[in-house]
C-alpha cells in the first residue's frame, strides 16, 4: 500500500473514493469541508474520526488500519442487522460525551430528514456518569455498530436486557490488574477493540484496586475513548494527573471527560468530586465543570447553527431563543458555574449552580437582580428541562411577574 508519511486529508479521500470505485459502489459527491463521503443510496461516509486515527498510528500500523477501514467501507457490514441470538454474545457497553448522539442524531436530522424525523434513529443510551452516557455496541468482525431504538425494536427484550448483556459480556474482556505491577495503570488501545474505556463499569472491577494500593481509593480517568488511567488518591499524584489529563482531553478529537471517577461508601463508580472529602476535591470539582462546559458548547454550537439555517430549532419542536452559556467562576478553591437569564428575552437555559436575574435599564443596561441556587430558581418559576435535549435545557420564554421576582429576591444568595 506504500508510504504513508504524507497523508493529507484529501488524499485519504482519494483513497477511499478509488477503493469504493474499485467495489462497485456509486458516489454522489465528496464534501472537502465537512470531510464526507455522500453515496448514491443516501448513507454516507465520514472521514474525520477514521483519517485522526491513522495519522496518530505508527508507521507499521497505518496499512492495518486503512486496510480495515476499507474493508469496512466496501462491504456491507454496516448494514446488516443481527437477530437477538446472533447479537449478545457481540454486545458491548460504550462510555461516550452525551453530545455524542445528539450530534449524531441532530447531524442526521439535516442531511436524512426522512429518517431522522423517527425515534427509532435514535441511539439507545442512559446516563453513566454526568455528562458522559452509556451506549451499546454490536462488535461485528470487521466494524462497530451502535444500537438504536430501529435495532432494539426487531429484538425480544427490553433496553435494560441489552445493557445488562453488554455489560455481562464485557466481564469476559476486562482484564485483572497486577497486584505486583505499577502503581499507575495506563491502558491506550487505539482500535477500541478492548472496550478498555467501559471496563470501570464492571461490578468490582475498580475496587480489586483497593488492596493494591493498601486501601487507598482508586481514580479512574477516561480522557479520551481510547485511553484508562488508574490511580490511587495520593494528593500530589492526582494533582498531577488531574493536569496530564485535562492536557489529553483539550488536544484529542475523540475527548470523552477530564473527570476522575472513584467508588463511594457502596463500591458504586461516581465522580471523584462526589465521593467525600479530599484535599484534591476542588480539583475534581473544576473538572466536572470544564466538562460541564465543553459539553454545553458542543451544544450550542449546533443548536446555534440550526438556528442560523433554519430560524428555529429544527427537531425540537422550539422557536428562535437565544441558546443561554454556562459560566465558571469562584476561586480555586470554590468553583461555581452560573447562567444569566435576563428580561425581555427567550432563552435556552442550562443547568447551572445559579441563576442570575437581571433586568434592563433605559439605556439598554443590564441590572443584576438577584443569584438563586438553580433548584431554588426553579421552583418558584416552575420550568421545566426541555424533552429529548442533552445536557439538560430549560426553556424560558417569560420574564418572572412581581410574585416570582419577590421570592427570587428572597432566595438569593452572595457569592
Amino acid at each position: 500500500m506504500g508510504s504513508f508519511d504524507d497523508l493529507t486529508p484529501d488524499s485519504f479521500a482519494t483513497l477511499v473514493l478509488r477503493h469504493l470505485a474499485d467495489v462497485g459502489k456509486e458516489v454522489a459527491g465528496y464534501d472537502a469541508e465537512a470531510f464526507r463521503i455522500d453515496l448514491s443510496d443516501g448513507s454516507e461516509i465520514g472521514l474525520d474520526n477514521v483519517y485522526n486515527d491513522v495519522i496518530r498510528a505508527s508507521e507499521p500500523r497505518r496499512a492495518a488500519w486503512i486496510a480495515r477501514f476499507l474493508t469496512l467501507v466496501g462491504g456491507d457490514e454496516s448494514r446488516y442487522v443481527p437477530t437477538w441470538a446472533q447479537a449478545r454474545p457481540l454486545l458491548r457497553p460504550i462510555l461516550r460525551s452525551s453530545t455524542y448522539k445528539q450530534a449524531a442524531h441532530d447531524d442526521l436530522l439535516y442531511r436524512r430528514p426522512e429518517l431522522a424525523t423517527h425515534e427509532y434513529a435514535r441511539f439507545v443510551s442512559r446516563p453513566a456518569f454526568p455528562f458522559v452516557d452509556e451506549l451499546v455496541a454490536i462488535d461485528l468482525p470487521n466494524s462497530r455498530s451502535i444500537v438504536n431504538n430501529s435495532i432494539l425494536a426487531s429484538w425480544p427484550v427490553s433496553a435494560e436486557d441489552v445493557f445488562a448483556t453488554a455489560r455481562k459480556n464485557l466481564e469476559t474482556i476486562a482484564q485483572p490488574h497486577n497486584p505486583r505491577g505499577n502503581a499507575i495503570l495506563s491502558l491506550n488501545d487505539d482500535e477500541g477493540s478492548g472496550y478498555i474505556t467501559s471496563w470501570p463499569l464492571v461490578p468490582g472491577w475498580l475496587a480489586s484496586f483497593r488492596q493494591r494500593y493498601s486501601g487507598r481509593r482508586p481514580v479512574a480517568f477516561i480522557p479520551d475513548i481510547n485511553t484508562l488511567i488508574v490511580v490511587p488518591d495520593i494528593p500530589h499524584l492526582l494533582a498531577r494527573i488531574y493536569r496530564q489529563v485535562e492536557q489529553q482531553y483539550v488536544d484529542t478529537h475523540r475527548r470523552l471527560s477530564p473527570q476522575g471517577y472513584t467508588l463511594d461508601e457502596d463500591d458504586t463508580v461516581v465522580p471523584f468530586d462526589r465521593a467525600g472529602p479530599h484535599d484534591q476535591q476542588h480539583t475534581a470539582i473544576r473538572a466536572g465543570y470544564r466538562l460541564a462546559l465543553r459539553e454545553y458548547a458542543a451544544q450550542a454550537d449546533w443548536l446555534n447553527t440550526a438556528l442560523e439555517r433554519d430560524l428555529e430549532f429544527t427537531g425540537y419542536g422550539l422557536k428562535m431563543a437565544i441558546v443561554g452559556d454556562i459560566n465558571i467562576a469562584g476561586t480555586d478553591t470554590r468553583p461555581y458555574t452560573y447562567t444569566v437569564w435576563g428580561k425581555g428575552v427567550d432563552y435556552l437555559l442550562p443547568a447551572a449552580d445559579y441563576i442570575m436575574f437581571a433586568s434592563i435599564d433605559a439605556d439598554n443596561n443590564a441590572i443584576p437582580l438577584c443569584t438563586v441556587p438553580l433548584t431554588a430558581a426553579l421552583e418558584i418559576t416552575g420550568l421545566t428541562p426541555i424533552p429529548a435535549i442533552s445536557p439538560i435545557r430549560f426553556e424560558a420564554r417569560f420574564w418572572p411577574d412581581e410574585t416570582m421576582l419577590t421570592q427570587l429576591k428572597q432566595a438569593s444568595v452572595t457569592l
